[in-house]
């Protein structure tokens, strides 16, 4: 897992671009989802194949929690161990946006690019999506063993901010109650903390972060900047 080691959270230091070799912007998938949730696995399954399909593509699983409490007669309730409220809170702020798409807070839910809501499991849907808009920043992040270093490659109007995802890549769990009893969940890229790492102020810049190395083969990490009200992402990378 990482840990930010600064007071602030963050170390930023700018410097100037890199020469390096040209990269593709990559698009951004986000999608909301819940083991409590009994249309949702086939959702899990189309972001595992966008994963495989697409290695450009920054595909990110949040687990929302409000689920967590219905109570489905004999089968009971079941707490998804991924979920965390301030995912469901962002989920809520999209829906507070002008999305393209089907708008709304439900699960599955994938979000494109910032500004598109498709149903996680409707592949036409998110693949139109992801065809008709790219975001316009090219990004590159390396991460080693004291600091993550942040690449933009492009410009833009600053009031953005960059993100820091730390996710599990596969969890694999037999879920004992609730409207998924008996099933065994397969997630991945399942995202257990998300953090601002700071403002971007527009330039082409390389930005720099103290951070301590992920210590579990299973973890890694994607970077994204994203207009600073949520809404559009205008680039995105793994950290390699």
């Amino acid at each position: 897992m990482i840990k930010l080691n600064s007071p602030l959270g963050f170390v930023l230091l700018c410097a100037s671009m890199l020469s390096a070799q040209a990269l593709k912007a990559a698009p951004f998938v986000e999608l909301y989802t819940s083991q409590g949730c009994y249309s949702c696995p086939p959702a899990d399954v189309h972001l595992a194949e966008l994963i495989s399909e697409y290695p450009d593509l920054v595909a990110l699983e949040f687990h929302v929690d409000y689920w967590d409490d219905l109570n489905y007669g004999a089968a009971g309730v079941w707490k998804d161990p991924f979920s965390d409220p301030s995912y469901s809170a962002r989920q809520r702020g999209y829906n507070n946006i002008e999305l393209a798409g089907k708008r709304g807070v439900y699960t599955p839910q994938m979000v494109i690019n910032g500004n598109t809501a498709q149903v996680g499991s409707s592949r036409r849907a998110v693949k139109g999506s992801l065809n008709n808009n790219t975001p316009a920043i090219k990004m590159d992040a390396a991460l080693t063993d004291s600091e993550l270093v942040v690449d933009i490659h492009d410009s833009q109007k600053p009031g953005s901010t960059l993100w820091l995802a730390i996710f599990d890549r596969v969890h694999e769990t037999e879920v004992a109650n609730g409207e998924n009893q008996g099933k065994t969940m397969i997630n991945h890229h399942v995202v257990r903390e998300l953090l601002p790492l700071g403002q971007w102020q527009g330039d082409k810049s390389r930005q720099t972060f103290k951070v301590s190395a992920i210590n579990n083969a299973n973890s890694g990490c994607a970077v994204f900047l994203q207009n600073e009200a949520l809404g559009q992402v205008y680039g995105a990378t793994y950290c390699r």
